[in-house]
């Protein structure tokens, strides 16, 4: 079964909508030397959006397990937890079953469902171009680029073009070999709401088969007079059910000059 990440302090009422803007779409490696990226960060991004592409041309379906988990030691103590199963289908839909779902009745109904459901609106093709990691949403630069062992890794630092619910300003970090990104971290461009001072996130991806899915989703978030909140998802068990072949990024880079 899937483990449940450490929690802090919480009050649930101001989170809601800090929470559904992160997952709107909505990544610690060894000390490895680092030395001159050999492309840009424009460059690394056209990778990643191409090669997004063409995985999701390629992944028809899958299903996954995760867990929420959710706990709160402000003006009131209340904690959840809810186990949620996952069904994907190209190109745009997402069905979820609840499992088990205990501890609170306010944050399972006013958080989870509701995070839920925002997942669901953020499938929609106009807040995948809104929200989506591209030149055109946000300006980039390479901060680090380390190689080791054969395997790359780049660090980009992204600022958004313009004051969207949907961006964030942070990291990147992305693989490149796959041109994948593999872990994010940052803050919400726009502050959801008055009572938000500061929410603070963090995801990471894992490799499933030929494809880079979620695995963890934390964020931590201080609200005016009610402290701190933190929110943990966690996602596993994941089964690719139907999926056609990915290119790599030297046959696509093939295809663009003709060769």
């Amino acid at each position: 079964m899937i483990s449940l990440c450490h929690t802090r302090r919480y009050d649930s009422r101001w989170f809601l909508r800090a929470f559904a803007v992160l997952l709107v779409g909505l990544p610690a490696l060894a000390q490895q030397a680092t030395v001159s990226a050999p492309l840009s960060a424009d460059e690394v991004v056209q990778r990643i959006v191409a090669m997004n592409e063409v995985r999701a041309r390629a992944l028809e379906s899958y299903s996954s397990l995760r867990s929420y988990r959710l706990e709160c030691h402000c003006m009131s103590h209340k904690k959840a937890d809810m186990v949620v199963r996952a069904e994907y289908h190209a190109p745009d839909k997402k069905t979820f079953t609840i499992v088990s779902e205990d501890g609170s009745g306010t944050v399972r109904n006013k958080v989870f469902k509701k995070l839920l459901e925002a997942e669901q609106e953020s499938m929609r093709e106009e807040n995948q171009q809104r929200s989506a990691i591209s030149l055109e949403n946000y300006t980039f630069k390479v901060v680090d680029y380390q190689q080791a062992k054969g395997n790359a890794l780049y660090v980009l630092e992204a600022e958004p073009k313009t004051k969207n619910k949907f961006l964030f300003r942070g990291k990147i970090w992305v693989d490149g070999s796959d041109f994948a990104i593999t872990r994010i971290e940052g803050q919400p461009a726009v502050n959801p709401s008055f009572w938000t001072l500061r929410t603070d996130f963090k995801r990471s991806y894992q490799k499933v088969g030929d494809f880079w899915l979620p695995e963890s989703n934390e964020s931590e978030t201080k609200v005016r007079i009610f402290g701190t909140a933190d929110l943990c998802i966690e996602y596993g068990q994941y089964e690719i059910t139907r999926s056609g072949a990915v290119k790599a990024v030297s046959s696509l880079e093939k295809s663009s000059t003709g060769q």
